[in-house]
């Protein structure tokens, strides 16, 4: 059989690590059309502004280093995208941008070529934002009133609790389910249009973009702990739909969670990646010092996920050998 000398990461079946990473962008690209039909095009310049501080900070590395730049790839694309979607739309353009700079500088370019890093550099950046603006981070409007947002300086706005921030005081949202699933609830700009995130989810799934075990463990740990254990007075189902619905949970289990760099190889690994990393959200959840959790419980879970493999390929008798994924 012939080999092919490639970059990492070592990825078995037609799809190329480009068309992976372009469809991820595709999808995060759909996420933005909801907010720019409600609140104008101040969406696009939070995502612009992240994309070219991403591009900006490889282009920088690359200087440093001597080496030519490429973004054939797509992945600097890609984290340029998903740093404001975890922020709030009413965040100063500055705040996505430095969320990406740490994201690059930090948590991708110091570990080598793309393939390398140990850390979802999105997650990273989203965490080093909420530990140092933690204020700017998890201020949002209240999306019941209409508004409209400049392109450039700070905008008027009534703030609002998001549903995750209630549910942290044990109380329960007053939210109806068509605005959960709608987007029409206070949150981060990408995660509150549960439909829309699924959706995109499911295109990602039969693109063969992200591994659906992943999401799906993701997501069954955090409902089984919703359902044992909820935060609030009610049944286990209510508590599963506003837990899941909720918050960026969604978002990190089909967008972040399943990043092929970061995640475990073998199938039975991501499927405990995915439930690890799900229980992990659901404690930040009840015991963190912040209403969301999940990027902090993604770069825990990504520091265990080349265990995971090793702990497979132990089992199997496979340690050593040539295996597939």
């Amino acid at each position: 059989m012939p080999l092919t000398k490639a970059a990492a990461p070592f990825v078995r079946g037609g799809l190329t690590v480009a068309g992976m990473m372009r469809n991820a962008a595709l999808a995060l690209l759909a996420l933005l059309v909801l907010p720019v039909v409600h609140y104008g095009p101040r969406p696009l310049l939070l995502a612009g502004a992240s994309v070219l501080t991403c591009f900006a900070c490889r282009v920088l590395v690359c200087l440093v280093r001597r080496t030519s730049v490429s973004f054939s790839e797509f992945s600097v694309l890609v984290t340029g995208l998903s740093v404001p979607m975890l922020l709030p739309l009413n965040a100063p353009v500055w705040l996505p941008c430095a969320a990406s700079a740490f994201a690059v500088l930090a948590a991708r370019e110091p570990f080598g070529p793309f393939g390398r890093n140990p850390f979802n550099p999105s997650a990273a950046g989203v965490a080093f934002a909420a530990l140092c603006w933690p204020q700017r981070v998890f201020s949002y409007f209240d999306p019941s009133r209409p508004y409209g947002f400049p392109l450039f300086g700070r905008a008027a706005y009534r703030a609002a609790q998001s549903p995750a921030a209630v549910l942290k005081e044990g109380l329960k949202p007053d939210i109806l389910p068509l605005d959960l699933l709608w987007g029409r609830t206070p949150g981060p700009l990408g995660t509150t249009a549960i439909l829309v995130v699924g959706a995109c989810g499911l295109f990602l799934f039969l693109t063969r973009t992200a591994k659906w075990e992943i999401t799906a463990g993701f997501l069954g740990a955090a409902a089984l702990i919703a359902a044992l254990y909820p935060r609030i007075l009610c049944s286990p189902a209510t508590s599963v739909k506003y837990e899941l619905l909720s918050g960026s949970l969604l978002f990190g289990a089909v967008f972040l969670a399943t990043d092929p760099v970061t995640s475990p190889r073998t199938f039975s690994g991501r499927c405990v990646y995915g439930a690890f990393a799900g229980a992990l959200t659901m404690a930040f959840r009840w015991f963190g010092t912040y209403e969301q959790g999940v990027c902090f419980a993604l770069l825990i879970a990504n520091a265990f996920a080349p265990l995971l493999d090793s702990a497979v390929l132990r089992l199997r008798g496979w340690e050593g050998k040539t295996h597939e994924a």
